[in-house]
């Protein structure tokens, strides 16, 4: 009788983990047909515009709000915004001084210790983000900001160490929280772009460890752009686009993949030389329109999407 018990047990555990077993496939099975028809949704757009805002003073998000309220309808959007002006605000204000190193090679950039990690999450993430996305929905737009951070949007790998020229000497860094993106959220994004948002998205990410790290915005464009491949990238800087010289605004209106490549090697502005290196990046994507044009003045998306502004094109 104990061996028949024993056994009947046996069957019925079994029977049950066989059950299981079913019903945890036939769950895969619907995820895996939602993500279908999420994908097959965002396929179906017509057209998606990555707009890249800098983060100068003089960039109003009234003017892009109000130009964004009727193009929505039509397209879908993503934002990368750049907040450079409320972090060296906050900054100052905070009495936390911003410091600079400099690569071997001579490349300078923000040294990314914990504090500017710090005021990054209050500028980008806190302050600028939703500076703006207050603005998209004063304009009945439908606006979600999310940090690198959230949902592990944007993963990266962070440089362990680095070396910089301190005082004519090279020394290695390495309690820089500076990474390389490796991966982005495409589920995510593309869950929140099927119900209609226009997502903007800051710095900075996170490690796969859960390291919060600085990441270049300019590379987060990239790294959207291979995925989706857009048919429009716009940035809006705090000029009518990229400038013939200093002395006024008069600007290059088109400018090739050789010309591009010619003012990479001449300028002598390494943050400058780095954009532009990104924005060749983005020429290897076959999209069809990237423009940098004015964010300071009305109707900033809709004169870009009329070629306002410098059109970077392969021919």
């Amino acid at each position: 009788m104990k061996k028949i018990f024993y056994l009947e047990n046996n069957l019925f555990f079994i029977v049950n983990l066989i059950t299981i077993i079913k019903f945890r496939n036939l769950i895969n099975i619907f995820y895996n047909l939602v993500q279908n028809i999420l994908e097959n949704l965002i396929n179906e757009i017509s057209e998606m515009i990555i707009i890249k805002i800098g983060g100068g003073k003089e960039i109003n998000f009234d003017y892009i709000a109000e130009d964004l309220k009727n193009i929505v309808n039509k397209e879908k959007v993503i934002i990368v915004l750049g907040a450079n002006y409320y972090r060296n605000k906050l900054a100052e204000e905070l009495g936390i001084k911003i410091k600079i190193i400099e690569s071997e090679s001579g490349y300078k950039s923000v040294y990314s210790d914990q504090q500017l990690i710090d005021l990054m999450m209050m500028a980008y993430a806190g302050l600028a983000a939703k500076k703006l996305t207050s603005k998209l929905i004063q304009a009945n737009i439908k606006a979600i900001s999310l940090s690198g951070i959230d949902d592990q949007l944007i993963i990266a790998k962070r440089k362990k160490f680095i070396t910089a020229k301190i005082e004519n000497k090279i020394k290695l860094i390495d309690n820089d929280y500076s990474g390389k993106i490796e991966q982005i959220n495409k589920e995510l994004l593309d869950y929140l772009l099927a119900k209609d948002y226009v997502i903007i998205i800051t710095p900075p990410a996170i490690s796969y460890e859960g390291e919060i790290l600085n990441v270049d915005n300019d590379q987060i464009v990239v790294n959207l752009a291979k995925i989706y491949h857009p048919q429009s990238v716009i940035f809006l800087i705090e000029a009518p686009g990229i400038l013939k010289n200093n002395m006024n605004e008069e600007i290059i209106e088109h400018l090739k993949i050789a010309e591009l490549e010619n003012l990479i090697r001449e300028s002598s502005d390494y943050g400058f030389q780095k954009k532009l290196l990104n924005i060749k990046r983005l020429t290897e994507f076959n999209i069809p329109k990237i423009i940098i044009a004015d964010g300071r003045i009305e109707k900033p998306i809709s004169r870009a999407l009329n070629s306002i502004g410098t059109v970077i094109s392969s021919d």
